[in-house]
């Protein structure tokens, strides 16, 4: 393990039908869009143990006692917290915030950027030793697919219009107002629509 000053919350939700993936299941069924998120969570386990640059904590909802997360947690090298909070915004700073307490550096990924690899992790890391206050990877979207800090602003999780194109504008404008230096690595795609599906097929060699 390269660096025991971090830890990687890694954000997912259980695989229940009717609940994830909810703005696909039109294009690829419910039962398809479960199975997705399923896969989803494996591969982003799969490949943060193969990277093996820091702790792992996967952040379940509803709770660490499903089923999949008890056998990731018997899999994969992780440790199974529940996420609190009544919305993202607020689950994700909870989390970071008792991190912090353990670690120096918090990284927050979800289930659903496959194209986030490892090394784009390390060059976070890097980022945040090289006392970057705040690092972002953008999604090409207008959210992000990954955020690290070495403090817990709230004020970055608060009054955010999660899920919409506008979540990284208005997290820039936030920490221009705070003055917090922060820095932006290239975006990466995640899974939203029809469109991201078919790409996420087509690097599995399915498509």
């Amino acid at each position: 393990m390269l660096y025991d000053d971090s830890v990687i919350l890694l954000y997912a939700k259980a695989p229940i039908e009717g609940k994830v993936n909810t703005r696909l299941i039109a294009d690829i069924g419910i039962q398809t869009a479960t199975k997705l998120q399923h896969d989803l969570i494996h591969q982003r386990l799969l490949m943060l143990t193969e990277a093996n640059l820091c702790d792992v904590r996967l952040m379940c909802a509803p709770s660490r006692q499903d089923k999949i997360f008890l056998q990731c947690e018997k899999q994969y090298p992780v440790t199974l917290f529940d996420q609190s909070g009544d919305d993202l915004g607020e689950r994700m700073f909870n989390g970071v915030s008792i991190a912090l307490q353990q670690y120096k550096y918090c990284i927050v990924i979800g289930t659903d950027a496959p194209a986030l690899d490892g090394l784009r992790i390390k060059q976070v890391i890097e980022a945040l030793h090289d006392n970057a206050d705040v690092v972002i990877v953008p999604a090409e979207d207008g959210g992000y697919v990954l955020i690290a800090m070495q403090q817990a602003h709230k004020f970055l999780f608060e009054k955010i219009s999660w899920g919409s194109a506008d979540v990284m504008q208005q997290t820039r404008s936030r920490l221009n107002e705070k003055n917090i230096s922060f820095e932006e690595l290239a975006s990466c795609w995640d899974i939203d629509r029809f469109e991201d599906y078919q790409r996420y097929l087509a690097i599995k060699g399915k498509a």
